[in-house]
């Protein structure tokens, strides 16, 4: 089960620069490619911005697998020796506004690319720097389920 953060928590270590940040979120997405190419995914962008004005929002990866249109979210932490992975764990990151993001994010670029016909899904894609250095990456699928509710009209199958 995924929790998200709490009130007053943060995915942002205490103390931790804009550039250290940055280069651990980098490393994560290289490594969250990897892993996706490595599984038989083909990339097909990486931190995808919308035209207009909407360009806030961006999708970290999109890769086609098996016929199916993959968004993937990443996200990436350091972990400290001996720090208790169950007190914050990786995936709290990955908000309920985060979701409706990402969701609001996969309607543009189907529309933007003209994919409506092609099935997807959405996955979280956990990447921690361990104490050694290594990355270590956790993928996990079908983390969006959407309704009925948020039908848009388009394919059959599409979970919107």
């Amino acid at each position: 089960m995924i929790r998200p953060m709490g009130r007053g928590e943060t995915a942002r270590g205490a103390g931790t620069s804009w550039a250290a940040r940055f280069s651990l979120g980098r490393a994560g997405e290289e490594a969250a490619a990897r892993f996706l190419r490595g599984q038989g995914g083909r990339i097909l962008a990486s931190n995808w911005r919308p035209r207009g004005r909407h360009r806030r929002l961006e999708l970290d990866l999109v890769a086609l697998e098996d016929g199916v249109l993959v968004f993937a979210e990443v996200k990436t932490r350091q972990r400290s020796p001996g720090e208790d992975r169950t007190v914050f764990p990786t995936h709290a990151a990955f908000t309920a506004q985060k979701r409706r993001n990402m969701t609001q994010a996969a309607r543009l670029y189907l529309t933007e690319q003209g994919l409506w016909d092609i099935p997807c899904r959405f996955d979280l894609i956990c990447v921690e720097r361990l104490p050694n250095g290594q990355l270590d990456v956790e993928r996990h699928r079908n983390v969006i389920a959407i309704g009925r509710a948020a039908d848009s009209g388009h394919a059959a199958w599409q979970p919107w």
